[in-house]
C-alpha cells in the first residue's frame, strides 16, 4: 500500500501548470480503470478528488492519499521551483525539483490529434504525450482557457488540461476538471514545513518497498 501511494504522488506531480493571471479553485475528480488484480481490492482507498488553487503564478494541489493523509505539489511557473509534500502514517516527506532543468533530449513527445470532446461546456482538443520511458498521457485541453497551461516542458500545448488520463501497469487513472470557481485566494508559501523530512525519489522508493 506504501508503494501504492508512492505511485499516486509521483503521478500527480507529473501534471503541472503555469497560469498568467487565473486566480481560484480548480477541483477535478478521478476515476480508475483497466485496474489490476493486485490493485482491485484497494479500489476504495484510492483517491476521488484533486483540488488546485492558483495565485500570483503558484499553484497548490492537494490529493487524499491511500495511506490517511493526503500529497501536496507547489510550483512556481516561472522559476519552475517544485516541491511535492508527501504525508502518508504520519510520516512527512518532501522531494524538490525544477522543470527548468530539464534537458532539452528529455522533452517528451507532444502529439496533437484531430479530435475534440466536451468537458465541462468547454470544447477540447486531444494530445497525445509520451515519455522518454513510453509512457504515454492523454490530453484534452481548452483553448478557451489558456491563462492556465501545461508548466515544465510541455510546451506545444497551449490551453488548460480539463481531462488527463495516465496509464501504468497497476491502472489508468483519469483525471477531469469537475469545477472552475475563479475567486480570491490566499498567498500560496512555497517552501517546506519544518515538521517534513527532505529527501529524494531513489530514497522515497527505497522506504516504501523497492524501485518501480
Amino acid at each position: 500500500m506504501k508503494k501504492l501511494s508512492l505511485i499516486l504522488a509521483l503521478l500527480a506531480s507529473s501534471i503541472l501548470f503555469a497560469q498568467d493571471n487565473f486566480e481560484g479553485l480548480v477541483q477535478f475528480e478521478m476515476k480508475y480503470e483497466n485496474l489490476s488484480e493486485e490493485i482491485k481490492p484497494m479500489m476504495s482507498m484510492l483517491p476521488k478528488s484533486t483540488t488546485i488553487e492558483f495565485k500570483d503564478g503558484i499553484s497548490r494541489s492537494v490529493t487524499p492519499n491511500a495511506m490517511g493523509g493526503e500529497t501536496i505539489i507547489l510550483s512556481n511557473s516561472e522559476s519552475g521551483e517544485t516541491i511535492t509534500l508527501i504525508n502518508m502514517m504520519g510520516k512527512k516527506y518532501a522531494l524538490k525539483s525544477n522543470t527548468n532543468d530539464t534537458k532539452e533530449d528529455n522533452k517528451p513527445e507532444v502529439e496533437l490529434i484531430d479530435e475534440t470532446k466536451e468537458v465541462l461546456g468547454y470544447k477540447c482538443k486531444k494530445a497525445i504525450v509520451t515519455d522518454k520511458e513510453g509512457n504515454e498521457t492523454e490530453i484534452y485541453y481548452s483553448e478557451e482557457l489558456n491563462n492556465i497551461n501545461f508548466s515544465g516542458n510541455v510546451e506545444e500545448i497551449n490551453g488548460f488540461p480539463m481531462q488527463t488520463s495516465i496509464s501504468q501497469d497497476m491502472f489508468t487513472m483519469i483525471q477531469t476538471v469537475s469545477s472552475i470557481d475563479k475567486k480570491k485566494t490566499k498567498k500560496i508559501k512555497l517552501e517546506i514545513p519544518s515538521d517534513y523530512t527532505l529527501t529524494t525519489v531513489e530514497e522515497l522508493q527505497k522506504m516504501m518497498g523497492g524501485g518501480m
